[in-house]
């Protein structure tokens, strides 16, 4: 998990005054963490993948300016993408997850979706990876394959051979040596067969040998009614709840993005954003504004930039 902290700590020094030169370092570095790959430039600056190496070393002969325009916009874009605020929704998951992780509990984080739940529980595992790790899921995770992305969140996945009962015994000895805090997000897309196996994870009444983190929406709660679950749901100790975002919270998405709009233009930016996916839909509008601003060679987002931007994202004109 260095490298995700590595990451958070490049998204919150980034600043959009960066000069073409800082931006392409940047993306080199991103590309030789393997952060990136230059298909993934190539998918949104609209140049090829060979083009875009000769560009980021500083070879390339053609168009520099359409490029290095084409590449800052990509970075930006991959900024505001992985950019974390700090706002209650974060404070709130943090806390919830530490406690959890001191008191070796399970714990559920519920919102509705576009809330911020799962980059900020990405952003807590990846400042704790000393003792938090995610769990990756597919969209078929049955109970073996649960098993196995268990194995390969604790790096033991070479060891887990045989039953899947001799797979869940290698997880227990781990767990029992070093205990961890597992993060299991969308686990509302887990079938309640799937969800039990974590009676056996996390051990007994009076000896856990971790801490388990469930992210999901309501559907999360639907489904620990299960009568599959009940051992589950008696483990529960705490559940954090996700509302809306504040408007100085808005307001602090907005600034993500050079702009010059005043407070009742942010208010209704936020209160419209409120009546869609929260957080997800204050992003989507700054991006849809910020394409805008350099479709006009603006340098902030102003009215006219954001008039458009709900338009772009509500066709009927409501807002």
């Amino acid at each position: 998990m260095s490298t995700q902290s590595n990451k958070l700590s490049l998204v919150e020094q980034s600043q959009y005054n960066e000069s073409i030169e800082e931006i392409k370092q940047t993306l080199r570095g991103l590309v030789d963490s393997n952060e990136i790959t230059l298909r993934d430039i190539s998918k949104i600056a609209g140049f090829a993948p060979p083009t875009i190496s000769q560009a980021l070393n500083n070879k390339y002969e053609g168009d520099r300016e359409r490029l290095d325009e084409a590449l800052g916009r990509f970075y930006r874009s991959w900024i505001v993408s992985n950019a974390i605020v700090e706002n209650s929704v974060t404070k709130k998951i943090h806390a919830t997850m530490m406690l959890a992780w001191k008191r070796k509990e399970i714990c559920t984080i519920i919102a509705p979706f576009g809330r911020g739940k799962s980059k900020s529980s990405a952003r807590f595992v990846a400042l704790n990876s000393d003792f938090s790790v995610y769990v990756e899921l597919t969209s078929t995770t049955r109970p073996a394959s649960l098993l196995r992305r268990v194995g390969e969140a604790l790096n033991i996945e070479g060891q887990m051979q045989g039953s899947m009962d001799d797979r869940l015994s290698t997880i227990i000895r781990a767990l029992q040596r070093t205990p961890r805090q597992l993060v299991i997000d969308e686990a509302d897309e887990l079938d309640p067969k799937t969800l039990a196996i974590l009676r056996y994870i996390h051990g007994g009444e009076m000896n856990e040998r971790c801490s388990i983190v469930l992210i999901g929406t309501d559907k999360l709660e639907k489904l620990l009614r299960d009568p599959l679950l009940g051992y589950v749901r008696r483990r529960i100790r705490m559940q954090c709840k996700i509302g809306d975002i504040s408007y100085d919270e808005a307001k602090k998405i907005a600034d993500l993005w050079p702009h010059k709009l005043d407070r009742d233009e942010l208010k209704e930016a936020w209160a419209w954003s409120l009546h869609r996916f929260g957080i997800a839909t204050m992003v989507g509008l700054m991006v849809r504004a910020y394409d805008e601003m350099q479709g006009f060679e603006k340098k902030k987002i102003d009215s006219e930039c954001l008039a458009i931007a709900y338009g772009w994202l509500e066709p009927d004109g409501t807002k």
